[in-house]
């Protein structure tokens, strides 16, 4: 089996930059720090664009005092 070309986007969460990527084929979602490693990872049923969604409303709250990146994904994997 081939694995798909997974979605990248680069971020800034709780201070430091993340990069997602998301498997659409596996619904796949991890979280990298700046060297590569993986933080976190889940799955997310949803729509690359939906992801994106998701984490530009956090992002654009004007207070996410407390919300570090375990609580997000929490929130935003439900």
């Amino acid at each position: 089996m081939l694995a798909a070309k997974p979605c990248t986007a680069t971020c800034v969460i709780d201070g430091q930059a993340v990069t997602i990527k998301f498997y659409p084929d596996s619904g796949a979602l991890r979280l990298s720090d700046a060297t590569g490693a993986c933080i976190q990872e889940t799955r997310w049923c949803a729509s690359w664009l939906d992801l994106l969604t998701a984490f530009r409303g956090f992002i654009q709250k004007p207070v996410v005092d407390g919300l570090d990146l375990a609580a997000l994904l929490i929130q935003l994997t439900g």
